[in-house]
């Protein structure tokens, strides 16, 4: 791992900082004849938040100079990492300036309201204007989504606690938006289990990832048409994507279709209700991957859900 920052005893420490502000999720063993392979969920959105992005939200905060603590954070999201980043600035007591995307879901709105948050509505073009301007212009520290050492540190946190979990894994499936998730935890598996096979997913039509790994760069404009709005950065950011271009092994796309078939699927084994981005990499295994990891170990990382059961039922009527 060339990346200093994260290599595996910098992230042992790191997840004993978290370990005291974080929920250990549980990893369900869940071996059957129906996935055709022996599959393990990680079950992180059980976390605080609901969501993964709480380890890359606290991690950031913890790292702070009293000076920035005293000005305040700053973040945008269509709706996870604003709910992180919102519960972090809560907890700590914290000033906050969180931009969310006008079009998010009410359910989201209504958690970050909750938290105590400093809410302003924005759109995905002016939104990383918005923020910059209160970071470069008001001070307010940028707690970035998916880039940067402390955000992605928090995401490798994750997978420490994933390798402290488990003995052995031959693949890992990991839904990707701006790589932050796969960045992090991908440096890590790799450390602790070498032959693993780190494969990202994405919905067909917010593929930025796939493309930027073909391009070989960090795709500054990405076209967005998914319902799975957490996997839908408009943009990729080239210190997360660096880390991407030597951890991820392979990258599969799934359809919006795929994905609700999914949420039915795991509603219906687990009695989960889970949002469309969470559920990628079942979509995966059950699409692009099916049939592919017989007798290996394959883990996935159901890596959040802030979905409310009236948004759930109105996506899943869209297939019987």
């Amino acid at each position: 791992m060339k990346f200093q920052e994260l290599r595996y005893p910098i992230i042992g420490k790191v997840h004993k900082k978290l370990s005291k502000y974080v929920i250990k999720t549980p990893i369900l063993n869940s071996s059957n004849n129906f996935f055709n392979t022996n599959l393990f969920l990680k079950l992180e959105f059980f976390q605080h938040s609901g969501c993964f992005k709480i380890r890359g939200a606290i991690n950031n905060i913890l790292n702070l100079t009293n000076k920035q603590k005293k000005i305040g954070v700053t973040a945008v999201s269509a709706g996870n990492h604003a709910i992180a980043t919102s519960f972090a600035a809560n907890k700590f007591a914290i000033k906050n300036k969180i931009f969310m995307y006008k079009s998010a879901n009410k359910y989201r709105l209504d958690k970050v309201k909750s938290l105590n948050a400093n809410l302003f509505l924005t759109d995905p073009v002016n939104a990383f204007k918005d923020v910059e301007k209160a970071s470069k212009y008001e001070g307010f520290y940028f707690i970035h989504p998916f880039d940067g050492k402390k955000t992605i540190q928090g995401t490798a946190s994750l997978g420490y606690e994933i390798c402290e979990q488990i003995k052995k894994i031959d693949n890992i499936i990991i839904s990707v938006g701006g790589g932050g998730l796969i960045s992090g935890v991908g440096s890590i598996i790799k450390q602790k289990f070498p032959k693993c096979k780190i494969i990202g997913v994405e919905p067909i039509g917010a593929n930025g990832m796939s493309d930027s790994l073909k391009k070989g760069y960090a795709m500054s404009r990405v076209k967005i048409n998914s319902i799975a709005d957490s996997l839908s950065p408009p943009l990729h950011m080239p210190y997360s994507f660096s880390i991407c271009k030597e951890v991820i092994d392979e990258m599969v796309c799934v359809s919006d279709l795929e994905m609700i078939n999914a949420m039915k699927v795991v509603y219906e084994k687990y009695k989960f209700v889970l949002e469309p981005a969470c559920v990628a990499g079942i979509a995966a295994l059950l699409g692009p991957l099916k049939n592919k990891f017989k007798n290996q170990n394959t883990l996935i990382i159901l890596c959040g859900s802030n979905i409310d059961m009236k948004t759930w039922i109105k996506i899943t009527k869209k297939i019987n």
